[in-house]
């Protein structure tokens, strides 16, 4: 080899180490993802158990004499229904009963005869399925109606009997006819 062929061959390899250094590979970045707000922490239903028990009072009097079969009257709730802490039936609640039979006094002393039975009560939004039932009957007028007879005669027996009445006031107790999925409130402060 000669003198020159070495000076060319080191020149070269100077030349081709002093090139333009090669980028190495740009590493590989997934792509950002979205900032995502934190997870809301999941709220759970109260659940109003069936046969759970509901203190009523009725609103106003319901009788024979003035209430048919299909008359709808309204109760209030009387004591709270309270799920871990939370009142989920507010006394004062409205709830609804219904007439279901009813037979008037009649002469001879016949007392009048009064059925309903209860409906549903509203809370929170909610008609929740009641059950209950509460009969009422009239007080027989049979000593007034023999009175009637000994002191007027035959006109006696057309003493009526007294009609059959749930009282306003009066208290009667329902229960939860299935199961019941109410709403939480959403905490707050998060």
């Amino acid at each position: 080899m000669s003198a020159l062929t070495v000076v060319l061959a080191t020149a070269w390899t100077m030349t081709a180490s002093q090139a333009a250094p090669v980028d190495p590979p740009a590493p590989i970045v997934a792509a950002a993802e979205p900032a995502t707000a934190p997870a809301a922490p999941v709220v759970l239903p109260l659940i109003l158990r069936r046969d759970t028990p509901i203190h009523f009072m009725v609103i106003n009097e319901v009788t024979t004499k003035t209430h048919r079969a299909g008359h709808r009257f309204k109760l209030r709730v009387d004591k709270p229904v309270i799920i871990d802490g939370i009142v989920v039936i507010a006394v004062g609640a409205t709830a609804w009963g219904e007439v279901t039979a009813a037979t008037g006094s009649g002469n001879v002393g016949k007392s009048g005869k009064l059925e309903a039975k209860l409906l549903y009560v509203e809370s929170r939004g909610l008609q929740i399925p009641i059950s209950g039932n509460n009969a009422a009957k009239g007080a027989g007028g049979g000593g007034e109606t023999a009175l009637g007879v000994l002191a007027l005669g035959p006109l006696g027996l057309f003493a009526k009997g007294n009609n059959a009445k749930i009282k306003a006031g009066e208290l009667m107790t329902g229960f939860v006819e299935q199961d019941v999925e109410i709403p939480r409130a959403a905490p707050t402060g998060l």
